[in-house]
């Protein structure tokens, strides 16, 4: 059998160009052989230890015979039967190897008998479908090779499950990437702020800069860590965002899905440039300004709605002849939703509809 974990089996260490007929390897097939009889107190001590301490299986394939003897636990492994023998045909566990790692295991392990790798030693990890019940589970094998390359005649060693470790590593790899994507995203968003944002002064520039950049350190904390994840709630991006006009905005939602973390940014960073806008030259920066706020989710969308009353002085119910810096990143914060937006000049103030995908807004299909 390939790769095992190799057990330390009490032979002394083979000298260079030593055959294997002077090793005596009796020590070993002894530790085995105790290991194996269940029918002694040692035995069974071992083999308890080796299963539920270590989860670890012991064996000894005779290369020549192409038979095993293995621990109980070892069958338990691969989801076959225990036989009454702990020995076996080494074919019945090659078949439970993954179609996709059978052939380059095989192909690996006779390198190794060859010598064609340079090593004594065999390591490996592949997939096996278990007997029993059909699931796919990691082992990993290290064993030790006696006898010189392209003549070995055993292999002494261990093997292990290892599934939870493969996939703890997989989630590592997946939360790396999604933090180098995140960092990406964010990179590209600071720079898209710093091209958009303008000012008639430096220091005015520097203000609007910043506050961007604070609503976006603000939705990314809704994204990671407290959150650990999961999708946002409206009402904590809405906290964030319109906190510091909380006595003037007058919210009504309705029932709404959570936002997936993909629409969490554009969504914030339209509510802090509506908001932005509105403490400029609307509705916030008059004390007897109001703001309504509207939320409401369809079967094919969410509808944002925000209206502005009570602003200072009549408006124009025109657009302005220029568009400003805040309202472009809205446009293409809404253009990273998919979502359909508009715009309505009235003389008691601004409206502006944002109506989102609901696939875009909870990330489903």
């Amino acid at each position: 059998m390939p790769g095992a974990t190799i057990a330390h089996t009490g032979c002394k260490p083979r000298n260079p160009g030593e055959r294997l007929d002077e090793i005596d390897t009796a020590p070993a097939r002894d530790l085995l052989a105790a290991a194996f009889d269940t029918g002694s107190e040692a035995g069974r001590e071992r083999v308890r230890l080796a299963i539920e301490k270590f989860g670890i299986a012991f064996f000894e394939s005779d290369l020549a015979a192409g038979r095993l003897v293995l621990s109980p636990n070892a069958f338990a492994m691969f989801g076959l039967p225990v036989p009454a023998e702990p020995s076996a045909d080494r074919a019945m566990f090659w078949r439970r190897y993954h179609p996709d790692d059978a052939e380059w295991a095989r192909a690996r392990f006779e390198a190794d008998l060859r010598g064609e790798r340079g090593r004594n030693d065999y390591q490996e990890r592949v997939r096996i479908i278990r007997a029993d019940d059909g699931r796919v589970r990691w082992i990993e094998f290290s064993g030790h090779m006696f006898g010189p390359p392209g003549a070995r005649t055993h292999i002494v060693g261990m093997l292990r499950d290892t599934t939870a470790a493969v996939e703890a590593e997989e989630r590592q790899r997946l939360l790396a990437r999604e933090v180098e994507h995140r960092a990406n995203n964010a990179l590209a968003v600071v720079q898209s702020l710093i091209r958009l944002t303008g000012g008639e002064t430096l220091a005015e520039y520097r203000r609007s800069l910043e506050g961007r950049i604070l609503s976006l350190a603000r939705s990314h904390s809704l994204t990671g860590g407290g959150h650990g994840g999961t999708p946002v709630a409206l009402p904590d991006l809405l906290a964030g965002e319109l906190a510091a006009y909380r006595g003037h905005v007058d919210m009504a939602l309705a029932e709404v899905p959570p936002l997936a973390l993909t629409s969490v940014q554009p969504v914030a960073m339209i509510l802090h440039e509506l908001a932005t806008n509105a403490a400029k030259h609307g509705a916030l920066s008059s004390a007897a300004g109001r703001v309504h706020l509207t939320v409401q989710a369809g079967a094919e969308e969410v509808a944002l709605g925000w209206t502005e009353q009570g602003g200072p002085g009549a408006r124009n119910a025109t657009p302005p002849a220029r568009s400003g810096t805040g309202m472009a990143v809205v446009r293409a914060q809404a253009r990273r939703l998919g979502a359909g937006l508009d715009f309505h000049w009235h003389e008691a103030g601004l409206a502006v509809e944002l109506h989102v995908p609901i696939s875009r807004w909870t990330g489903g299909a």
